[in-house]
């Protein structure tokens, strides 16, 4: 089968916003076993959407169409639809009443521009949008014809209702996928723990560099559901055991996520000291819901005044030390923790650049230190890149320091 996406609205070919259908959708029609063999984007045109789909029509068997078909005068989709494929528009009275009672129902007014929400191609078939308004089917001369509309949640909600059980029709076969995130290893390391793996199951297994981490994307196809979400489970406990701390989680498992989540379990406790991350260590902890059951605090201690100020720092430290010191770093960790009394306490210190290198401490220098129940560990890195790079990477870190601290609590 044949798959086409066409992408509609000038706010994409103009670069104002991300198109993110044609992933989304590119990956549900893979994980099915289908592939899409082209995707078009076109600003709101009728005469150039019209053509593509004259086109799209003599070449493919599945053509989906994302946006336009709202009920402003620069959503043309609908028109170019009924063009391309030589219908006339109807208005399709029922869905105008659906139309009128949900504007009533969220006590929104109904104008005349509304009711272009009810011009379709005849024989238009409505698609269920739990989300919204848009959305139709058409069959042309043995072609199928998604019409979405452009917002990404509507096209997920007629993608689960509508869309994938006609896929599902058409494929006998299924692709099983997970991802897998690791941190610590680089591909070549990784291949070489798991080489062995596609010798034992029929799995595939792709290295995608995702930085800081390591993702392995792990494909099994099957026609058999049951049969092929076993073979995936066995996969992914293999690789947990090759790659030991080196495993993250699955996609799902953000580095705070887990942290949080191993935090939680043993009712352990965390502040943390930042200098050079600037918060960010902070920030991502606290993107997981539920994170003040764990996290304690934090304090950006950026200048040398306020690492003095706020934590009580010696002064003859820094200035015989340095900020960007492992004598520094270990008094952040361990300063941080009493003041919250918290299990744990992590700092971060470090030149994140442009400027401000040494040649003891280049840009990129960052000292983390990790104060707990087995004491305190400050280790030095030579991070690079840019400063936002520099900063993620030492977040990461120091994130997945405290990880595999507490993983070794456990054993």
């Amino acid at each position: 089968m044949r798959i086409e996406l066409i992408i509609v609205g000038d706010e994409i070919i103009e670069g104002f916003i991300d198109d993110k259908n044609s992933q989304y959708l590119a990956s549900i029609l893979y994980k099915v076993g289908l592939k899409v063999h082209r995707i078009t984007k076109v600003g709101d045109d009728e005469g150039e959407i019209s053509t593509l789909l004259k086109e799209a029509v003599t070449r493919s068997d599945l053509i989906i169409v994302t946006g336009g078909l709202g009920p402003t005068p620069d959503d043309r989709t609908r028109e170019a639809s009924a063009k391309a494929l030589g219908l006339p528009l109807v208005k399709n009275e029922a869905y105008l009443e659906r139309i009128k009672e949900t504007f009533e129902k969220f006590k929104i007014p109904f104008t005349e521009a509304e009711e272009r929400f009810a011009l379709l191609p005849e024989g238009a078939e409505i698609l269920p949008n739990p989300l919204g308004l848009c959305g139709f089917k058409l069959t042309y001369q043995n072609r199928s014809l998604f019409f979405l509309p452009g917002v990404p949640q509507e096209v997920k909600a007629i993608v689960e209702i509508s869309l994938l059980p006609f896929l599902q029709e058409k494929s006998h076969s299924m692709f099983f996928i997970e991802t897998v995130r690791c941190f610590g290893l680089t591909e070549g390391q990784a291949q070489k723990l798991l080489r062995d793996i596609k010798d034992e199951l029929p799995v595939e297994i792709a290295y995608l560099p995702h930085l800081p981490e390591l993702h392995l994307r792990i494909k099994v196809k099957e026609e058999s559901r049951e049969k092929g979400e076993e073979i995936l489970r066995k996969a992914i406990d293999l690789i947990r055991e090759r790659l030991g701390e080196a495993f993250i989680g699955l996609e799902n498992d953000t580095l705070e996520k887990v942290v949080g989540t191993k935090l939680k379990e043993n009712g352990f406790t965390l502040a943390t000291a930042e200098s050079c991350t600037g918060g960010l260590i902070a920030h991502r902890i606290t993107q997981i819901p539920g994170s003040s059951e764990y996290f304690l605090g934090g304090i950006v201690c950026y200048s040398n005044e306020s690492k003095i100020r706020e934590l009580g720092i010696p002064i003859e430290i820094i200035e015989k030390y340095g900020p960007v010191s492992f004598e520094c770093a270990q008094l952040m960790a361990e300063k941080v923790r009493e003041r919250f009394k918290s299990t744990f306490g992590l700092s971060t210190t470090g030149i994140a650049g442009p400027g401000g290198g040494t040649s003891e401490n280049p840009v990129g220098t960052v000292y983390i230190g990790l104060a707990g129940p087995q004491g305190t560990k400050v280790k030095r890195y030579q991070f690079w890149g840019d400063r936002e790079q520099i900063k993620l990477m030492a977040s990461e870190v120091a994130l997945d320091r405290l990880r595999r601290s507490l993983i070794s609590l456990n054993t």
